[in-house]
């Protein structure tokens, strides 16, 4: 496989953007809003009629994901970008494990449970992809905030790279003076768990490594560190580690022990660890964060992380 991430190509206006919900169901109204949101910005939905159903606890039945998901795949269209998180995206990657890879690149875009896709995504295929929001988390008056514009900014091609300031080191390694060169892969950090022993399994050596969650206590993140630890898999031979959001999961006392979890797993190992990008599940804020393209890690007094975008 070529180690250089390939390119994506940006939207235009007027552009179709496939649709997909490869995980749980959307609501009815929550689709209408992502809906309207595309077509305000002078993009074209494209979706198959019964797109908003439930089956158990998908979207969908199999068949019926992965046939969508397929046509996607080898349509004209730039993008795919997913309906919703939830879970069940792990069930269409034996079948994406039997496909030649298109010759253009898309960019998948999602967050939480289309981590698996992620990871296959820039492991296998080895194309970029967006870390953002899913199309339930879009709306037509979402106001012109710096994220907003961010997003559009990037998939419209007009931004060549993404800046995140003021990061928080966590530990000594995240405190000297220097700059990292790698790209950025991960996600959610029960979808990189389950990972673990697949086909897909990630890979993160020599990599930026960046994990969210929701609604996981203190002691369930240092576990699932623990064991991401123990399956050499955020050893001591990754560049970094970068903390997102990582929401809910207080304890019964209404306290939160996720950041003394995650600071203390920090002070255990040599490599950099740093918090303060503000992507994940956190309520108002999604920014949009490019993986498997080369990223930029400025560490010391002044933190900061400058990610390509990839687009042409």
């Amino acid at each position: 496989m070529n180690t250089k991430p390939m390119i994506w190509r940006p939207l235009q206006p007027n552009d179709s953007v496939e649709i997909i919900a490869p995980a749980s169901a959307s609501t009815e109204d929550k689709f209408t809003n992502g809906l309207q949101w595309l077509e305000k910005n002078q993009l074209l939905p494209r979706y198959p009629l019964n797109m908003v159903q439930t089956d158990l606890f998908f979207a969908a039945p199999l068949e019926q994901q992965w046939e969508h998901f397929k046509e996607a795949l080898y349509s004209d269209a730039k993008v795919i970008w997913c309906l919703r998180g939830g879970y069940g995206s792990m069930r269409l990657i034996p079948l994406l494990e039997k496909l030649v890879p298109p010759k253009n690149p898309k960019l998948l875009i999602g967050f939480s449970d289309i981590t698996a896709l992620h990871i296959f995504f820039n492991q296998k295929w080895n194309w970029p992809t967006l870390h953002g929001r899913t199309i339930s988390q879009l709306h037509p008056d979402w106001d012109l905030t710096h994220e907003h514009q961010g997003l559009l900014d990037l998939i419209f091609g007009k931004v060549k790279q993404v800046s995140f300031n003021d990061l928080q080191p966590l530990n000594q390694a995240a405190s000297e003076t220097g700059i990292i060169n790698s790209t950025i892969v991960g996600g959610n950090l029960r979808l990189i768990q389950s990972s673990l022993g697949t086909p897909w399994e990630i890979k993160a050596k020599g990599k930026m490594l960046f994990i969210e969650d929701v609604s996981e206590r203190g002691y369930s993140i240092d576990r699932m560190l623990e064991q991401l630890h123990q399956a050499k898999i955020i050893d001591q031979e990754i560049a970094a580690l970068l903390i997102g959001d990582f929401t809910e999961g207080l304890e019964k006392n209404g306290q939160s022990l996720i950041h003394d979890a995650i600071r203390r797993f920090a002070q255990r190992v040599n490599y950099p660890v740093l918090m303060g990008l503000p992507c994940g599940h956190a309520k108002g804020s999604n920014a949009a964060l490019p993986f498997n393209t080369p990223a930029k890690l400025l560490i010391g007094q002044k933190c900061q992380l400058i990610c390509q975008t990839n687009n042409t």
